[in-house]
């Protein structure tokens, strides 16, 4: 079947089925299609408890939806190495001119290693293209969000792509002036994330991770990863971020 709009009663819908809904690269200029009504995934709940859980032009909801797939497909929060600011077109991520900033993923290596689109074993990271293609007017009019109650949010393409752009480079900031041992400051030590489970939650749904050095040992600053979240915008309602202990960090968590 072929629909127009997609309701995504939770993050985790659009982590995963913005995949389905539409492909790796760029939105079809037209519109979403899905194979069956399977297709329209609703993991988490319209009947919400009252709560600061606003989502105004659905960019709160997709910035937490964008932060839960860099953590799948990339398996940190790395930012500054895995994406860029491209100036370019705004109606599709292979368009030229107009000087559009937006963001989009980087590949290739450095000394860390792997980065951006080379982390991943489909060389797309599908997951989070399928976000960043909503930055483009391609969307317009065509990705809805959940809103309270059974009411429907409208995303504004044009407010995600200004608000990514920004976010990544507040993000910058807080790399540059990172510190370890500092709770006000992103942390220096190298991180790998390693998703453990996904739960239902206050305003969406809690994803938890398994957070330890690259080479699996246990990192000495865990509860400072909240400054490297800083993208997706620390005070964003659907963020929160967590540190649970024994290794395990939550963001996007039960609203307390």
């Amino acid at each position: 079947m072929k629909t127009s709009w997609f309701k995504f009663a939770s993050i985790s819908s659009l982590a995963f089925a913005a995949v389905t809904a539409c492909s790796a690269g760029d939105i079809d200029s037209n519109e979403f299609e899905a194979t069956d009504e399977g297709d329209l995934m609703s993991l988490g709940t319209s009947e919400q408890p009252v709560m600061n859980c606003s989502n105004l032009d659905g960019t709160n909801s997709a910035m937490a939806a964008f932060a839960v797939a860099v953590a799948q497909d990339l398996g940190r929060l790395q930012v500054g190495k895995d994406f860029k600011v491209r100036l370019g077109g705004w109606q599709y991520e292979s368009q030229a001119g107009n000087n559009a900033e937006t963001l989009i993923l980087t590949s290739g290596s450095d000394a860390d290693g792997n980065k951006g689109k080379s982390r991943c074993s489909d060389g797309k990271c599908a997951r989070v293209q399928a976000i960043l293609d909503m930055q483009y007017e391609q969307a317009a009019n065509k990705v809805y969000f959940q809103g309270s109650g059974s009411s429907k949010v409208l995303l504004n393409p044009s407010a995600l792509r200004s608000r990514m752009v920004s976010k990544f480079k507040e993000q910058q900031s807080f790399d540059s002036r990172a510190k370890d041992g500092d709770s006000t400051q992103a942390p220096k030590e190298q991180h790998k994330l390693t998703f453990v489970s996904a739960a239902k939650g206050g305003c969406d749904t809690m994803f938890t991770f398994q957070a330890t050095k690259p080479d699996g040992s246990a990192l000495k600053y865990p509860a400072q990863l909240k400054w490297k979240l800083a993208f997706a915008d620390i005070n964003n309602p659907y963020i929160n971020f967590q540190n649970l202990g024994g290794g395990k960090v939550a963001f996007d968590p039960t609203w307390a």
